[in-house]
């Protein structure tokens, strides 16, 4: 676990070191993924990380590292861990509901489908 924590924590170091000064981190992946740093690739490169750690590696071509997103099966310490059902309304577990909370399915419009179109759903009046 210390190792995995100094080894990320060295990524980030390395990652910030390549980045100048004076610019943000949103600049610099802008334009090194998408070229053209403007509001427009901001937004895209936005929705590229959200989506990537919702579903997973999605966008061709990849680096070869497997990102599985959170709505994937894992196991965490050697425990399953299934967080899918947070999100499509298989438990109670929103705010809402007072005491009991309430199952909302946050992917009802789509699922995965329109996350790899980098659109948030396929309509515009879903809980997605």
């Amino acid at each position: 676990m210390i190792f995995k924590a100094l080894a990320l924590l060295a990524a980030v170091g390395t990652a910030i070191a390549q980045r100048p000064n004076g610019t943000s981190i949103c600049d610099y992946y802008t334009t090194a993924l998408l070229k053209e740093n403007n509001a427009t690739n901001q937004y895209t490169l936005l929705t590229l990380v959200v989506n990537t750690v919702v579903i997973g590696n999605y966008t061709k071509p990849n680096v070869g590292i497997a990102v599985p997103g959170i709505l994937a099966k894992g196991k965490y310490n050697g425990t399953d861990v299934n967080l899918l059902p947070y999100f499509n309304g298989g438990f109670n577990s929103t705010n809402r509901g007072g005491e009991k909370g309430e199952s909302v399915n946050f992917l009802d419009d789509g699922g995965a489908v329109p996350l790899t179109l980098n659109k948030p759903a396929n309509g515009t009046s879903s809980n997605q």
